[in-house]
């Protein structure tokens, strides 16, 4: 019986499944935002190719992921007017890395720590979460 395929290395499940939509790729990485939620600019910087988790991060992805992740965390700081972008990596629930991104202002629904966001949370609106994407996918030039 074969397996399901990965929902990262198949992007187009995940992007079904978050609602997400791409902003920028290269060969090596792409970028992808929710469009729902309380935090518009929500995004997912993933390898293109498989590899499970941070720890087992090698090859020309470990050389070029501290660039990459300053660029588009710098890109969805700017896009979104945030104070900062948090970086989270959990790989628990999909076993592709993938880094959570969460542009940061005072007052939002984000807390940090091991809650993430308020409770009560309400999501911003689809044209919030739309106008975030088209903005970081111009900054990134793509």
């Amino acid at each position: 019986m074969a397996s399901d395929p990965c929902m990262l290395c198949v992007p187009e499940i995940a992007d079904r499944e978050f609602d997400r939509v791409r902003l920028w790729e290269d060969e090596l990485w792409r970028l992808s935002a929710v469009l729902r939620g309380p935090i518009p600019g929500f995004a997912h910087l993933e390898p293109r190719r498989h590899i499970p988790h941070i720890t087992d991060l090698d090859g020309r992805e470990a050389a070029t992921f501290g660039p990459v992740l300053a660029r588009v965390t710098r890109a969805l700081r700017d896009a979104t007017a945030a104070e900062l972008t948090y970086a989270y990596v959990f790989g628990d629930h999909v076993a592709h890395l993938h880094v959570n991104l969460a542009p940061h202002r005072a007052g939002d629904a984000l807390r940090g720590g091991p809650g993430l966001l308020e409770p009560d949370a309400a999501d911003a609106s689809p044209a919030e979460h739309a106008a975030t994407a088209d903005a970081v996918r111009a900054l990134l030039g793509g």
